[in-house]
């Protein structure tokens, strides 16, 4: 299917860069149409991940005719995709100085105005698009993000709360009013939200850690561990996880067996973290610490400057 695809594609560019060719001395009337097909080019080469040459033939596009506004929309997309903000940020400014209701093209400033690290204006933008998406729900949870972006989390928390009063089941909103929560201090009250998330994303490696360290900050271990072995079932090599069970098993449950197997697999995972190894071997209610120490002797000794 994959080759049948990238042929038909290839086949495309022939009957494209032909007419392209073909017209290079076109006049005004036939410039729109080849606008057109300059702007069916960049699709071409966005669908294969070109793009550079996708921006390039967007650009042709709008040299020819500006108000190609898919062209301009998806120029903007891949200076921003390519880490060119403020050439995309320029470029955006350019339709919209055409077309000043164009949301689309807005959102893609607003995002690439957020990847500069330009949050606050980034906030103006969007809250434009906001305005004239009519408050549809996903403007109103991009806006949330960038207000959670911009350290504005108690507004950021209203927001999500506010989508999720309107649709129970919004998994994005659930999590991310979770995290903002636990950001505020308010861990117990994230809890139902991270594990409301789960439920509908129960394989999310992002949701289950940040439901383990959540429950483990307010003091239920035990469940706690059940969300790293739950992680782990996903991610068996994240050498973290494997660390935060272990202390779990051998500090609280006091499951030597399960807590030294567990800070094995950390080590091997490539575990690095010599100051929580310190903080570990130096819990009071530690079981196994000599064995403990012996497993995590390695790290420690890579990261004393005295060895």
């Amino acid at each position: 299917m994959t080759g049948g695809r990238h042929g038909a594609l290839s086949a495309a560019f022939i009957v494209l860069i032909l007419e392209l060719s073909l017209s290079s001395c076109a006049t005004r009337p036939n410039s729109v149409r080849l606008a057109t097909s300059w702007t069916e080019l960049g699709n071409a080469y966005a669908e294969l991940g070109k793009w550079d040459k996708a921006g390039e033939a967007w650009a042709s596009a709008l040299a020819l005719d500006p108000g190609q506004g898919i062209a301009g929309y998806n120029l903007v997309r891949s200076l921003t995709e390519a880490g060119s903000y403020v050439e995309a940020v320029a470029a955006a400014d350019t339709v919209l100085a055409r077309d000043p209701k164009n949301a689309s093209t807005m959102a893609v400033k607003a995002y690439a105005l957020h990847k500069a690290g330009r949050d606050t204006e980034a906030l103006k933008v969007y809250e434009r698009v906001v305005e004239l998406n009519g408050g549809d729900t996903v403007s109103r949870f991009n806006h949330a993000v960038l207000l959670e972006a911009a350290g504005r989390k108690a507004e950021a928390l209203e927001e999500y709360l506010g989508l999720l009063g309107e649709k129970k089941d919004d998994t994005a909103a659930s999590l991310r009013a979770g995290i903002v929560l636990g950001g505020l201090g308010r861990s117990e009250e994230a809890l139902p939200y991270l594990e409301r998330y789960l439920e509908t994303a129960p394989d999310s490696v992002e949701g289950l850690r940040i439901l383990a360290v959540t429950r483990e900050g307010v003091g239920l271990y035990m469940k706690a561990m059940e969300a790293w072995e739950k992680l782990l079932t996903k991610a068996p090599n994240d050498a973290t996880a494997w660390f935060r069970l272990a202390r779990l098993r051998l500090s609280v449950a006091g499951d030597s067996k399960g807590g030294l197997d567990a800070l094995r697999k950390a080590i091997e995972a490539g575990y690095s973290d010599a100051t929580a190894a310190h903080a570990l071997l130096d819990t009071p209610a530690i079981v196994a610490a000599d064995d403990a120490a012996a497993i995590l002797a390695p790290l420690l000794k890579e990261t004393d400057p005295t060895q």
